[in-house]
């Protein structure tokens, strides 16, 4: 925990919520996609099935990322990114916000990384075992 408290900042906010709301439509994404093509008699046809498996993937990425933490060298998957343009109406400075510096997941460094990516699963697994314990 000290660990977590030492690397995790105030500016990582933004990047966790994206985070973990891309991570979550995904999963959910995938789950609802699962389930509609599966055959119904399928016993992993079951919304609350498929959660508490998401919620077990997401609780072994959680164990990943704290590993990768401690220093163990486990690569991340890292998907082809295009470079990202802003349109020509956002390049004006907004003055009510001057002094804001937004920082974006990939300008953090690796350690800010590691412990954004630790928390976004550990809050999925969290919310998918709830969801597989109410459906």
């Amino acid at each position: 925990m000290k660990r977590l408290k030492a690397h995790f900042h105030r500016y990582m906010i933004r990047s966790l919520i994206y985070k973990v709301f891309t991570r979550g439509i995904l999963a959910l994404f995938a789950a609802q996609l699962i389930r509609f093509f599966a055959p119904p008699d399928w016993p992993l046809a079951r919304f609350s099935s498929l959660a508490l498996m998401l919620g077990l993937l997401f609780a072994l990425f959680a164990v990943l990322a704290w590993l990768r933490c401690d220093g163990l060298r486990i690569p991340q998957l890292r998907l082809p990114r295009v470079k990202r343009r802003d349109p020509p109406f956002l390049n004006s400075d907004i003055s009510d916000h001057i002094d804001d510096e937004i920082v974006a997941f990939d300008d953090l460094d690796e350690e800010e990384q590691n412990v954004c990516v630790l928390l976004a699963d550990a809050l999925l697994s969290a919310l998918c075992f709830a969801l597989s314990a109410i459906v």
